[in-house]
């Protein structure tokens, strides 16, 4: 195994040179055509990354997080697949200060998605 420096500090270390994964029962199941689920959480800081509900690593930012799960996706699309990837994207509009808590006002979030498919650039919505 190779030691890269510039890969990020948590999370798959090449993913070029990663075996394929074993398909599980629920691979099977599905099939070879199956669209894998990417999902960024992020939580205290940290930001998680999931590939089909199972842990794919953590990272320090969310530019971080969202680089890993793109390049997971593509990889997929490169052996055949097709993945979509999940993120919460939030901003605060502007001049409108941080809402107390308890208040029941949040800040502007929606949930996205983007699908990456062969043949195709990848498509956000």
């Amino acid at each position: 195994m190779t030691i890269d420096p510039n890969r990020p500090a948590f999370g798959p270390a090449n993913i070029e040179a990663a075996p394929p994964p074993v398909p599980s029962e629920g691979d099977r199941m599905q099939g070879p055509r199956a669209v894998r689920r990417i999902q960024i959480r992020g939580r205290a800081g940290i930001w998680e990354v999931t590939r089909d509900d199972r842990f794919y690593g953590h990272y320090m930012g969310f530019q971080a997080a969202f680089d890993a799960a793109e390049a997971a996706a593509l990889a997929i699309v490169a052996s055949g697949g097709a993945a979509d990837i999940r993120f919460k994207e939030g901003r605060l509009q502007p001049g409108v200060p941080e809402p107390a808590r308890g208040s029941g006002l949040t800040s502007i979030s929606a949930m996205r998605t983007m699908q990456f498919r062969a043949g195709s650039a990848p498509i956000g919505r």
